[in-house]
């Protein structure tokens, strides 16, 4: 069967990392549970990967991941399991007993079918669970019925609008669910009605792009890369990321662009050093981002500060707002890791689910008007399956039986990046 991911001469170091992580299986699986016990991840979760074959770290996590549709079908069928098994945890740290009833709360006023296609197949995983389910609506427009929601291969859902009574009771259509699920990234605010509700939520709707950073995720994803980088032996610079947030920034107007210049000085000279130190002969280079944000919206690839400071005015106008029309006055500026990934010899980068700190499945995104130093969340991206037992190789490629290389390094990373999660949650919720 062809490899999901094209070998390349980067793989036997990769081996190394991984038997490194399983020899260290056990004071890894303690290290997850007792940061999962201090600062449990959220409900569900996705991290983008980037793997130079120097370095292997997340560029990206999203708390309220939505590609399920990309999800390839062995995965869809093992995926429901961990679910059932998730959402019965969330339930009995709520006091809930044989919690029967899901409603999930979407993006509202979408009409973008692929992200309905997501919300289709995320429906039937926890269909597939064992729970009853129904697709929540939050409008201000007068209803008279359902909302159809026509998904990018015509599947259609209804959705219904919430409401909440006095008592903070919310239903949809008369039903009444015992938790509710979000798969909304609130880049526009999250709606007052939701401090009504006494229902549990999960995610929790308080760290969503209206108010979350991603300065703030790889914070927390550097240190735990440290200490994990101490458990296993590893050099901990294979797993970090060098990161730098800019606040107070106005692309049009020209305000605190000098700053993001220095930044970009600073973050380059630092990966500059990294690199001699470990032999890479590659030029540096940054990502500039930002820092409230998902659909890989608002950024742009540095090489030098000069290039920040000369930006032209069609530059300066795609750093200026996010999703929603939402201005941009915060950005990172992060080390930028070029891919080795390749699909059919295009440049890409996997992306893994993950529900708690269980990986469910993921997918590789490709691109076909980008290169390996480019963002590939943007035009002409492609999606391809990539199964949990995609990320394994054949024996006779590591020398050991079912050796799961690439799920041992991958993993490890979108685990770290879980956690890393876990706490910005418990920062914000105290």
């Amino acid at each position: 069967m062809a490899k999901a991911i094209d070998q390349n001469t980067h793989f036997p170091y990769k081996r190394e990392l991984a038997k490194k992580i399983r020899a260290k299986h056990n004071e890894i699986c303690s290290w997850y549970q007792k940061h999962a016990e201090i600062a449990p991840p959220p409900f569900y979760s996705s991290v983008d990967l980037r793997d130079s074959g120097q370095k292997i770290v997340p560029v990206d996590s999203n708390m309220y991941p939505a590609g399920f549709n990309n999800i390839c079908p062995e995965d869809q069928r093992t995926a429901p399991a961990i679910l059932k098994k998730q959402i019965l945890d969330q339930a009995e740290q709520n006091g809930i007993k044989n919690p029967k009833k899901i409603l999930i709360l979407p993006e509202f006023h979408t009409s973008n079918s692929y992200y309905i296609e997501n919300l289709y197949y995320l429906n039937a995983l926890v269909e597939q669970a064992g729970f009853d389910t129904e697709m929540g609506w939050v409008t201000d427009a007068p209803l008279s019925g359902p909302v159809e929601l026509k998904s990018a291969s015509d599947k259609i859902l209804n959705a219904h609008l919430i409401e909440v009574s006095k008592t903070g009771e919310l239903s949809a259509n008369g039903f009444v669910p015992d938790l509710i699920l979000l798969n909304n990234d609130f880049s526009g605010g999250y709606p007052p009605l939701l401090d009504q509700v006494k229902q549990p939520i999960m995610p929790s709707y308080k760290l969503g792009w209206h108010i979350r950073k991603k300065s703030e995720h790889f914070k927390y994803y550097n240190q735990l890369a440290l200490e994990f980088a101490e458990i296993t032996g590893i050099d901990p610079w294979v797993f970090q990321i060098e990161t730098e947030e800019v606040n107070g920034v106005n692309f049009n107007d020209g305000e605190g662009i000098d700053r993001v210049a220095e930044s970009v000085s600073r973050v380059i000279a630092k990966i500059k050093a990294g690199y001699e130190l470990h032999g890479v002969k590659e030029e540096p280079f940054v990502f500039v981002k930002n820092n409230a944000g998902t659909y890989g919206m608002g950024i742009m690839v540095v090489h030098s500060a000069e290039e920040v400071l000369k930006m032209n005015r069609r530059s300066k106008n795609k750093m200026s707002v996010g999703k929603n029309k939402k201005a941009i006055e915060s950005i990172v500026v992060q080390e930028g890791i070029p891919t080795t990934t390749l699909v059919d010899r295009l440049a890409s980068e996997p992306v893994i689910y993950l529900v708690g700190c269980e990986l469910i499945g993921g997918f590789l995104r490709t691109n076909t008007e980008r290169g390996t130093e480019d963002n590939l969340n943007s035009q002409g991206m492609v999606f391809r399956k990539l199964c949990m037992s995609d990320l394994r190789e054949d024996a006779e490629d590591i020398g050991e039986a079912d050796e799961p290389v690439l799920e041992l390094v991958y993993g490890a990373i979108a685990r770290i990046s879980a956690l890393a999660s876990g706490l910005e949650l418990k920062d914000r919720l105290g």
